[in-house]
């Protein structure tokens, strides 16, 4: 739930550099004043926009979600009201500007795409009012969200402040996952904490996921970031949110924070190899003061005899019954949010009906188009963070030419982002093997994080420079003209 400079770099003025970008025509590398006008940038103090303030506000009502804990003001609808406030002041600045109402992108259709794919396969729904009640209550919010994100997070700094966001609202979820467990309240299935707030956080491998999406970035700046004071911040909010994670005691959360964990030791390594045994060591110490009955919960991974609850044969039987339901149901699945009520003959009535598996949950409820539809978005946040570490990285090559306008500052915050998010992404696929969470906001908040640092990128971009001795074909023509 920008002013003009932060979206037409082309039109500078004062004989600084001109960014390459679509249409444009008259290309000039930076100039010798360029470096002092960087200077002069970051330095700055950044103006915001109504939209972005707006759109921060929402995310920390969604996130917070203070309306679950003060009753009162649940009936103010504060989410909503922030996000249309926000959407209205885009639109008014945008048009003003003479822009599109919003930025549109590959990943923009492809949310909305999404979106029409539900509104597509409603008159097949097993169900067609609840499946409208998950794309008009959830997934057109997450549209029109995600929309404004991409429109407004356009600069460094406010990629650094939607992350840090980010993380410190999953540190207040974990911190109080933490303390309700070591009050023995809020728990199920005997020792398991859920979220002690509600929406996405309050199924205990729900909350996990989201922990461990979220835990990433924060490992990040433990390890990667330069100021002490954030150092430690991260640190303390990393630690909340491991303790939270073991109080789920999630399989798929352990699952998905090794294989998140994998890829930030992949980038500490690259740089600062000492503290990877220094991790290594401190976890071989912490093993022994973990609970026995989390390790009992992760053998049942492997040893389906020490799952005293069923659930992971219930998995499994949930997992055939959806890949069931789409070979039944392939071209229109059986609506958004209706594999629970789908209630065929021989189906076995489970106490979470559920897929258990995100992409099973949207080949079984919107059929191939909407798996296809899926999994470009997916694969688009893969690519958009590998993107954007790739053009960071020849912009670091002395060998080239600069290929990019942003300050060795603004380089590491969006550089810090793209690793941040791919590492999230790898901890947030693991997860959703094993959960049903694709319109769940989670996702979408780290796609359009790994978007915007690659559109921030390609907005700074400088034309190559022309080979050494040849002559640019346009000179070239008026010359011999």
């Amino acid at each position: 739930m920008e002013r003009l400079t932060f979206n037409t770099a082309s039109t500078r003025r004062g004989g600084g550099p001109v960014v390459a970008g679509r249409g444009s025509r008259a290309r000039q590398t930076p100039t010798p004043a360029a470096p002092a006008a960087k200077a002069r940038k970051s330095t700055a103090r950044e103006p915001y926009d109504w939209d972005y303030l707006w759109m921060v506000a929402f995310t920390a009502l969604l996130f917070f979600r203070p309306q679950d804990q003060v009753p009162p003001l649940e009936v103010l609808h504060l989410a909503e009201l922030t996000a249309i406030a926000g959407l209205a002041a885009m639109a008014v600045r945008r048009l003003r500007l003479g822009q599109t109402i919003a930025k549109v992108n590959s990943e923009v259709v492809g949310v909305i795409a999404l979106g029409g794919v539900i509104l597509i396969t409603l008159p097949f729904s097993t169900w067609p009012g609840g499946s409208l009640h998950v794309f008009s209550d959830i997934y057109v919010k997450i549209i029109l969200i995600f929309a404004l994100m991409v429109s407004t997070v356009s600069t460094p700094k406010r990629v650094r402040q939607m992350t840090w966001l980010m993380v410190l609202a999953s540190s207040y979820i974990a911190l109080r996952a933490v303390l309700d467990y070591l009050r023995g309240v809020n728990l199920t299935e005997g020792d398991r904490v859920r979220g002690a707030i509600g929406g996405m956080f309050n199924n205990p491998n729900d909350l996990a996921l989201n922990l461990v999406t979220f835990l990433a970035p924060a490992l990040i700046f433990v390890v990667l970031e330069r100021r002490t004071s954030r150092r430690l911040l991260a640190s303390a909010c990393s630690m909340v949110m491991l303790a939270a994670i073991v109080c789920t005691k999630s399989r798929s959360g352990f699952l998905g924070l090794l294989a998140m964990g994998a890829v930030v030791l992949y980038y500490t390594a690259r740089l600062k190899p000492g503290i990877v045994l220094a991790v290594i060591v401190a976890g071989i110490i912490a093993v022994p003061a973990l609970p026995q009955s989390f390790w009992d919960r992760m053998g049942s991974i492997t040893d389906a005899d020490t799952d005293p609850t069923g659930s992971r044969e219930a998995r499994i039987r949930l997992l055939t019954q959806g890949l069931e339901v789409f070979t039944e149901n392939p071209l229109t699945g059986v609506g958004a949010g209706q594999f629970q009520n789908y209630n065929e003959p021989g189906v076995t009535i489970e106490r979470w009906r559920v897929t258990h598996n995100v992409w099973l949950q949207v080949a079984a409820e919107l059929g191939i188009m909407g798996l296809a539809v899926f999994a470009f978005l997916v694969i688009r946040a893969y690519r958009a963070c590998f993107a954007t570490l790739r053009a960071l990285g020849a912009s670091r090559t002395r060998a080239r030419a600069p290929t990019t306008t942003l300050d060795d500052a603004d380089r590491r915050i969006i550089d810090l982002n793209a690793k941040a998010m791919l590492a999230a992404l790898v901890g947030w696929t693991v997860c959703s093997i094993f959960a049903a969470v694709a319109f769940n906001w989670t996702f979408y908040y780290v796609l359009a994080l790994a978007v915007c640092g690659r559109e921030i990128v390609q907005q700074h971009r400088v034309a190559p420079e022309p080979a050494a001795g040849r002559m640019p074909a346009r000179l070239f023509v008026r010359v011999h003209a």
